[in-house]
């Protein structure tokens, strides 16, 4: 599904012709829901929204949401620390706002595995991960959003369940794909002989 698809089953969906002028505005909100999480309903974060950078500045990435891992070793990540004590942590970093502050023992450049925004979509034929693969969330916070801007609240309890309950399902999807295939198993270990 497209942008411009998404307006039009949101304005068929919510029986209305006069949400035109109000996309710009709608669509910020929607996706700061998905992004932020809201008090009953928990931030997205799925396997797609993730992202590996090189951070030659300190600076976050444009569509930065959330760290998973950063390292300049694979097998030794670095821990996430307050700021305040950054300068007497080995192996550590900060955030200062939206610039990495490196350990006194650290230096750039570091990699980065985080959780990224998609791209928000601007004209009526862009898309993304999620307008392709699960619309039901796109079209879940932006219905809460028109009935929130239409102050109907029975609609808005209706649409804010609406939208948990499609954000749930697919985060469920998300981790279960995590897993998906053969059974785990654990295998005996054999003892060693001397």
């Amino acid at each position: 599904m497209n942008w411009g698809e998404m307006k039009g089953a949101v304005a068929a969906y919510m029986h209305r012709t006069d949400l035109g002028p109000l996309w710009a505005y709608f669509l910020p909100l929607a996706e700061a829901r998905m992004y932020f999480g809201e008090a009953t309903v928990p931030a997205l974060r799925l396997t797609s929204m993730e992202k590996l950078a090189t951070l030659n500045t300190a600076d976050q990435p444009a569509d930065f949401l959330e760290a998973i891992k950063v390292y300049s070793d694979p097998n030794r990540p670095l821990d996430l620390r307050p700021l305040e004590r950054i300068t007497r942590e080995p192996n550590a970093y900060a955030w200062s706002g939206q610039t990495l502050v490196p350990g006194y023992d650290v230096a750039l450049p570091l990699q980065m595995t985080y959780f990224a925004k998609w791209t928000t979509p601007v004209a009526d034929g862009d898309t993304n991960w999620l307008l392709t693969n699960a619309p039901g969330v796109y079209l879940g916070a932006l219905a809460v959003e028109v009935a929130r801007w239409a102050r109907d609240d029975g609609l808005l309890a209706r649409e804010s369940q609406s939208y948990a309950s499609a954000a749930a399902a697919l985060m469920e999807a998300d981790k279960r794909a995590k897993y998906s295939g053969a059974l785990l198993r654990s295998k005996p270990q054999m003892p060693r002989t001397p």
